[in-house]
């Protein structure tokens, strides 16, 4: 079941607590400045999915790196927004700065694979004890 160094869990859980609270301080931020208008609304989903995928990353679930390449792509565009409507944002700048340098660590250590096999090693464990208990 270790599959996972405890530097790695350790990664996991720090980049995935401190991807969601910038997400939740450009989430703030933009609610409390932003005023009632689609493209407003369309940011602020972007900016939940960015701290719903950061969680995930937290509790290391496998699904989390290929989220987070679809988050650092919305920031992106979220940043392209921003720009185009005369507004700038360091705490959006920062997210999606770090959001490109989580996915790249991400995958330069090889933790896509390693939490794929963690995921399957605990479903395999959940089914040897599934008629045991």
């Amino acid at each position: 079941m270790n599959i996972l160094t405890s530097q790695q869990k350790d990664f996991c859980s720090y980049a995935g607590l401190f991807g969601a609270l910038i997400s939740a301080t450009c989430f703030i931020q933009l609610m409390i400045i932003s005023r009632e208008h689609w493209l407003a609304f369309v940011l602020l989903v972007i900016n939940l999915f960015a701290i719903l995928a950061f969680i995930l990353l937290a509790l290391q679930k496998a699904i989390a790196p290929w989220l987070l390449i679809g988050v650092s792509t919305l920031l992106f565009l979220a940043k392209l927004i921003y720009i185009f409507s005369g507004v700038f944002s360091l705490v959006v700048f920062l997210s999606l700065v770090y959001s490109v340098i989580i996915v790249v660590v991400l995958f330069i250590q090889q933790l896509p694979q390693k939490l794929k096999q963690k995921a399957m090693a605990e479903k395999a464990e959940a089914l040897t004890w599934k008629d045991k208990i």
